[in-house]
């Protein structure tokens, strides 16, 4: 019985490992073939607009994977303002030592992801960061993290406003925010 449930945790181990080192084996956050530099440098210049404050963020959420593997930042973003952009230059939390911008594009059936210097919600839309698109990359854990758990993140707009957001640390498997 005991060689078992070593077994089951040996394999739960193995499967969550190779989740958490997709980044590192070619492949993106859904499985799919990737360009392994994820620092690579947008060609994109940062905005010079500074834009509006009238900003909503919801669905925060981090997928929490091991310190050997980036964890992924996603949430929603509405720009609530009929007149103006919203210009998000980052993110920054005190959980994680670092955290970057990503797009991730597909050329010619190949993925890849770049470092943004910021990114744009036009006014009156919703920008959804998510898994294959924008998202945030966050290394460097400086806390006893665990699953469940709620961090503030502080999201730093043009103007060089930050404000402060809830977001709930899920399991390496989960790929939406309604994940555990």
């Amino acid at each position: 019985m005991n060689k078992i449930i070593l077994m089951s945790a040996l394999l739960s181990a193995s499967v969550l490992t190779s989740q958490a080192l997709a980044h590192h084996d070619g492949t993106d956050h859904d499985g799919h073939h990737a360009n392994h530099d994820m620092h690579a440098k947008s060609d994109r210049a940062p905005s010079t607009e500074k834009g509006t404050e009238n900003l909503r963020i919801e669905d925060c959420w981090i997928r929490l994977l091991p310190n050997v593997a980036p964890s992924g930042g996603f949430f929603v973003l509405h720009n609530q303002d009929k007149s103006e952009p919203v210009v998000l230059k980052g993110i920054e939390t005190e959980s994680f030592g670092m955290s970057m911008l990503h797009e991730t594009s597909e050329k010619n059936g190949m993925s890849a992801m770049a470092m943004v210097p910021d990114v744009t919600v036009e006014p009156g839309q919703s920008l959804s960061f998510k898994p294959g698109s924008y998202h945030a990359m966050l290394e460097k854990p400086v806390a006893d993290l665990k699953v469940g758990q709620q961090i503030t993140v502080h999201f730093e707009l043009g103007t060089g406003k930050k404000m402060p957001v809830q977001c709930t640390l899920k399991s390496p498997g989960a790929r939406k925010f309604s994940d555990q």
